[in-house]
């Protein structure tokens, strides 16, 4: 508790000895306190030396007249003869006699407000015997305190008279209490209306504060930012004012900057959109008949039909650029994807299944938890997304590289993770992986076969899906991270119903999993493709592990589906099998870019 209060206090410590931290009010108020009670401890301090100097000058001339009518007594006394030199009744209270001849004392008393005579003590007479000076000066006795004292000399005699300073030190002191006090007070005061004050005429300046921090915390990078935040003018002719008016002005020039590039922006959405609209047409046209042309006509050459070839490759690379183009105008627009209830597991099983098919050379291991994992969203969407990552890591890294799946569901979200162990992404490059047409060799070379919408589709649809991707890379791993919000059924009430209808969903959705990949065996059978086999058995412990290899031989008919069973020997030391799933659709192969 010590330590957490003195790891507090620290940055307190801090922020006090730092006054360039403090803000422009504190230093302001600060520095009219500070001048106030400056100039009212040099205003008391010159009153109570002025006061002191007042009274001593009174004491003085007060002393100089009992030191006359001292002396005159003295002399009387001695041109008599008689012993009693003073009369001590027409001596004032306070007083202070002393008839020294030569080293011993003749007389020697203090007079009390009672009229009461006493007599010296020893240490008094030395203090008394050390007077040399004929001005007025202060002495203090042990035995009676302070007094002002001055010598005069009677023949051989020498006489010490001296005053009290009793009453003069209790005047000053009741003075510097007053005064103090009401410095005090005045000081405390100034501090509450010099805060008021300040504050008030800081009100503007505070404003203009509130107003920027506003627009601070927008997201101005998106461009869907409004700016309407304006600060109220209220004293235009002041210089807080003019700042003001210059900040109005400048909002507005950025709103009118922004509207400017939202309309180019709207431009260019829609030219691509219209372009690659309009581009489908030629281009199925330009594939149809290269197509045509290639097997129908029997009198071409290798060479012809090479050609003829390369220009449907060519055709089928620019119709998949059309359309990533357009599926990126239409997510741009806002346009809402078809949500529904998708078992997430069938998806990312089929997702995984493509792309062992497309490339066999990438071995990929697949860890499901037990239950199935629904999340609301388009099934077709959601594959493209698992599809277009796997096929990312599959271009991107050398052959033979490890990639592993991972889907998993953490409280209200599901999770899918996908692995690489390829050289990773440079870190001048993570920052803009995600951003359109980026790719990793900056020259316009197509050896990977990359076009640089790959990763900006997935982050788009992730983002309509209303969902999040997030990237790790280092030197031998890379790992994209997806959420996605569950199912949650509509006209939940309450925490206790969520989770009723989740337990009920939670078979409804095991029995439709189960009949998808019924009719998934029976496509399959039916085409006589083979089905997925599984690789790795099911701990009751931990989520399965489904790893998907690479076959010995393949059928037609799986071109891009799933791959057969694994060797026996591996099958025997793993005999648990798992649910089949029906081969894909045989979609266009996904173009995902790092």
């Amino acid at each position: 508790m010590t330590e957490q209060a003195a790891a507090s206090a620290a940055p307190l410590g801090r922020r006090i000895q730092n006054p360039s931290s403090w803000s422009l009010r504190r230093r302001l108020l600060v520095v009219v306190v500070v001048l106030f009670a400056l100039l009212t401890a040099a205003v008391a301090i010159a009153s109570v030396m002025t006061m002191r100097v007042v009274l001593e000058t009174r004491v003085d001339e007060q002393l100089h007249e009992l030191s006359d009518r001292t002396r005159v007594a003295v002399e009387r006394a001695v041109a008599t003869n008689t012993r009693q030199s003073i009369d001590p009744g027409g001596i004032p209270s306070g007083a202070l006699i002393v008839v020294q001849d030569g080293d011993r004392l003749r007389d020697g008393f203090v007079i009390n407000r009672l009229g009461q005579q006493f007599g010296l003590s020893s240490i008094d007479e030395l203090v008394v015997r050390g007077v040399e000076a004929d001005a007025a000066t202060n002495v203090t006795l042990p035995t009676y305190g302070a007094y002002r004292v001055t010598t005069r000399d009677v023949g051989d005699l020498r006489v010490v008279v001296g005053l009290s300073l009793a009453d003069t030190n209790q005047t000053l002191a009741a003075l510097g209490f007053v005064i103090a006090v009401s410095a005090f007070a005045a000081v405390t005061i100034v501090l509450m209306l010099g805060d008021m004050i300040i504050r008030r005429a800081l009100r503007p300046l505070t404003a203009v504060i509130a107003t920027t921090e506003r627009i601070s915390q927008l997201p101005l990078a998106s461009g869907d930012a409004q700016l309407t935040n304006r600060v109220r003018i209220e004293e235009p002719a002041s210089e807080v004012g003019r700042v003001q008016e210059s900040m109005n002005r400048m909002l507005n020039h950025i709103e009118e900057a922004f509207e400017q590039r939202a309309l180019s922006e709207r431009r260019v959405r829609q030219f691509v959109a219209d372009a690659s609209h309009e581009l489908r047409t030629p281009l199925a046209a330009v594939r149809g008949y290269a197509e045509i042309t290639r097997k129908h006509d029997t009198d071409l050459s290798d060479d012809s039909r090479a050609s003829l070839e390369r220009i449907e490759a060519a055709a089928h690379r620019m119709q998949a650029l059309v359309d990533d183009l357009l599926l990126l105008a239409r997510l741009d627009e806002g346009r809402e994807l078809v949500r529904g209830e998708v078992d997430l597991s069938l998806v990312v099983v089929e997702a995984v299944a493509d792309a062992q098919a497309a490339g066999r050379d990438h071995p990929i291991a697949l860890e499901l938890p037990e239950e199935p994992v629904v999340v609301a969203g388009d099934p077709l969407r959601l594959q493209q997304i698992i599809a277009n990552l796997l096929a990312n890591a599959r271009v991107h890294t050398p052959p033979g590289t490890a990639v592993d799946v991972h889907l998993r569901a953490e409280e209200d979200v599901a999770v899918v993770d996908i692995v690489d162990a390829g050289p990773g992404i440079p870190p001048e490059l993570q920052a803009t992986v995600f951003e359109r047409f980026a790719r990793g060799d900056a020259s316009r070379s197509r050896t990977a076969g990359s076009s640089g919408l790959g990763l900006a589709i997935v982050q788009a649809l992730v983002e309509a899906h209303r969902g999040t991707i997030a990237m790790q890379s280092e030197p031998g791993r890379t790992a994209f991270t997806v959420r996605l919000p569950l199912w949650q059924p509509k006209g939940v009430a309450d925490a206790v119903a969520n989770a009723d209808d989740e337990a009920a969903d939670a078979p409804k959705a095991k029995g439709m999993r189960a009949k998808r990949a019924a009719r998934g065996r029976d496509a399959a059978h039916a085409d006589g493709a083979a089905p997925l086999a599984p690789t790795a058995a099911r701990s009751e412990q931990q989520p399965a592990k489904r790893a998907v290899q690479q076959p010995a031989q393949q059928h037609p008919a799986q071109q891009l589906g799933p791959t057969s069973a694994p060797p026996a020997g591996q099958q025997s030391a793993q005999p648990e099998v798992l649910p089949e799933v029906p081969p894909p659709m045989p979609p266009a192969a996904p173009r995902p870019e790092r």
